[in-house]
């Protein structure tokens, strides 16, 4: 049994997901008690660890390789006896085992004027920008986290346009941790 809950941050990029899991880090180490969490960047095992099959230059990303990659994840989460508190950061929830995930949190950015400046800002390649529009608008990593965490509440879409959205949303998932964690003391003492 983790100590501490596992929390996967998704969404189409553009969306703060980073940003967000750097706040609740930040608002974790400050916690009374501090909480250790910790950030486990999917693009950087993509890109570190070699779990890709190339590179698609006209989508302007690498070509993961799921499986590879999915191997990685789970000796990451695995270590410290699977003691938990990682935050996850990663555009999509395909390939993570539902074992592995107490809650999933799915950031929405519904102003496309916002996130088209975001995404153009980055140097992205027009139909990689309108890629990731569609998948916003049609609101693709929601319903494919809801597909694969069907239990009531272990998914949650946040809105993430303002800084404040930002902040507001890792206070919430600070509060939610704490709630988890008291909610995993009260069920190891029979209450």
């Amino acid at each position: 049994m983790r100590s501490l809950p596992n929390i996967l941050i998704a969404g189409t990029p553009g969306v703060g997901k980073t940003t967000t899991c750097n706040e609740i880090l930040s608002l974790a180490s400050q916690s009374t008690p501090p909480l250790n969490l910790k950030r486990l960047s999917i693009n950087d095992i993509v890109k570190e660890r070699s779990c890709h099959t190339g590179y698609d230059e006209e989508l302007q990303t690498l070509i993961v390789d799921e499986d590879k990659l999915m191997d990685e994840v789970e000796k990451d989460i695995s270590d410290g006896n699977g003691e938990g508190g990682w935050i996850i950061d990663w555009h999509s929830t395909a390939g993570f085992a539902v074992r592995w995930v107490d809650l999933v949190v799915v950031l929405r950015c519904d102003e496309t004027n916002t996130l088209y400046d975001r995404l153009s800002s980055r140097g992205y390649k027009e139909e990689k920008v309108q890629e990731n529009m569609d998948a916003e608008i049609f609101g693709v990593v929601t319903e494919e986290a809801k597909e694969a965490w069907d239990e009531e509440g272990q998914v949650v879409e946040l809105k993430s346009v303002e800084a404040e959205d930002i902040e507001d949303n890792a206070e919430r998932i600070i509060q939610w941790v704490q709630n988890w964690i008291k909610d995993q003391g009260q069920k190891d003492h029979g209450e």
